[in-house]
């Protein structure tokens, strides 16, 4: 379970793509926790998204739902002039949004267009938002900026091709956006989730899979979603202050980087 993380982001708000279930649900928690005024943004499930702004207001921060396609640039736009309204200017962007694909079995060589659609979307929903953002945070030179990632994008041997490849374009444009914001004091990051269980990934994880991580990872045990929200939660605050283009694995120690 996470742990109190006392309120190091009153005052701010925070925007989390994707946050109505899982990992996204668990990074919107975590920073509503923490003091931030939490915009919880969805596409299908305005139900999950709802209980999640119902858990951040009983820990004493508002929070709101706000649907909308994060790689979709209307859609994007609009959503953003949403949370700005009700919220004020996003202090912290969480892009966890990244859409969904077939999966690709038998040769990646010939699932070209099911890889490229997965980047094409990945790119989308985290570059939208970052441009929206960006401006606001320019005129305060401040602002972080927290890519959900996955370690499938530096594993020598991915389980997930479309992932792998969609995650690791989104690893350059942290590294490029980092090393262009970074003198007008807005940080931009990466965690990146081992293997973690939610209602997205629960077919996948059978008992064989989670012997074997387990036995592999130095912490043994896989991680959980609120793993990952605690560790988005220091990349959002002043504690990592001196942090950017970090890619931070959050897999119990399992890829060892």
């Amino acid at each position: 379970m996470s742990t109190s993380a006392g309120r190091l982001l009153d005052g701010r708000t925070a925007l989390v793509t994707g946050a109505s279930r899982g990992i996204g649900a668990a990074c919107a928690r975590a920073l509503g926790r923490a003091g931030a005024a939490v915009a919880v943004n969805y596409l299908n499930s305005a139900g999950p998204a709802g209980q999640v702004v119902r858990d951040i207001e009983e820990s004493g921060s508002k929070a709101i739902a706000v649907r909308g396609d994060a790689s979709d640039a209307e859609a994007a736009t609009a959503l953003h002039e949403e949370v700005v309204t009700m919220l004020g200017d996003i202090d912290v962007l969480v892009c966890n949004a990244a859409g969904s694909a077939a999966a690709v079995h038998g040769s990646v060589v010939e699932a070209g267009d099911i890889i490229e659609g997965q980047i094409v979307t990945q790119f989308r929903s985290t570059m939208l938002l970052c441009r929206l953002v960006v401006p606001a945070m320019r005129a305060r030179k401040s602002g972080s900026i927290v890519f959900i990632g996955s370690t499938e994008s530096r594993s020598s041997a991915p389980a997930v091709p479309h992932v792998a490849v969609a995650k690791a374009t989104q690893d350059a444009l942290m590294r490029v956006l980092a090393a262009e914001l970074g003198p007008e004091g807005i940080r931009v990051n990466t965690v990146a989730p081992g293997l973690v269980p939610t209602d997205g990934s629960s077919a996948a994880i059978t008992p064989s899979v989670v012997e074997a991580v387990t036995g592999s990872t130095a912490l043994r045990r896989l991680g959980q979603a609120e793993d990952v929200g605690d560790a988005v939660l220091a990349l959002a605050s002043d504690l990592s202050r001196h942090i950017t283009g970090a890619y931070v694995p959050v897999d119990g120690g399992l890829a060892m980087h």
